[in-house]
């Protein structure tokens, strides 16, 4: 029987150093594509706010109507992705204009209350993976939904020390939750749920506390750092 048992706590330990070890491979590789991201839409920004200045030149030309909707049309267009985000933070603002383009595209309703200054006690790439994760995680649920039932809410708030994140989404399908995190409806392909747990484990890191669970047809996930 003792050997029975020390064969089950091995046996545990070694599932919790593989969760750990693979956590920290996605955790590298997600501050990695930060840094391309960010790179990425600096570069987007700077064509698209000289394409804009482009245009405002060509549009004062004299021209006829047809020509004139077709120029308003693109500065509109443009005008998609050179929008700037300030939150106080460049981390969140970075992964907010990344998914924010995304959302817009498949028709997302995306709306945020945002103090990004709040979460500067943060390493940039921990915030670029907890907001990254949670939604994606957010996005891959509402693909599912019908188009009037796309919405997604994000917050970031507090008072003193204390530092409140809450992500919201409609969510029609009944979840499994597991050990506290919702159980990911994808094939097991090794990385099986490990969206869920990095955001944990960044929770854990800070010695935060987080709480998922699913009411009223939405998926809420609550975080609080003290």
């Amino acid at each position: 029987m003792l050997l029975i048992v020390c064969l089950c706590d091995m046996f545990r330990y070694s599932l919790l150093r593989r969760d750990t070890e693979i956590t920290e491979q996605l955790l590298k590789l997600s501050e990695q594509k930060h840094d391309l991201t960010q790179e990425n839409i600096e570069i987007i920004n700077r064509k698209c706010h000289d394409l804009k200045h482009q245009l405002e030149a060509l549009g004062s030309a004299p021209a006829d109507a047809d020509r004139a909707e077709y120029l308003d049309e693109i500065k509109n267009s443009v005008l998609i992705y050179d929008s700037s985000i300030r939150t106080g933070n460049e981390a969140l603002d970075i992964v907010l204009m990344e998914k924010k383009l995304l959302f817009s595209q498949l028709g997302f309703d995306f709306t945020y209350m945002l103090d990004g200054a709040r979460l500067n006690f943060m390493k940039r790439s921990d915030v670029f993976t907890l907001f990254g994760n949670a939604l994606d995680n957010a996005m891959e649920s509402l693909r599912e939904e019908a188009p009037e039932n796309r919405v997604l809410h994000v917050s970031v708030g507090g008072t003193g020390n204390i530092v409140n994140i809450f992500f919201e989404n409609y969510c029609g399908k009944e979840l499994q939750f597991e050990d506290g995190l919702p159980v990911s409806t994808k094939e097991k392909n090794g990385y099986h749920g490990f969206g869920m747990k990095s955001i944990r484990y960044i929770v854990q890191k800070y010695k935060g506390e987080m709480l998922a669970y699913q009411t009223d047809n939405r998926f809420v996930l609550e975080i609080l750092f003290a």
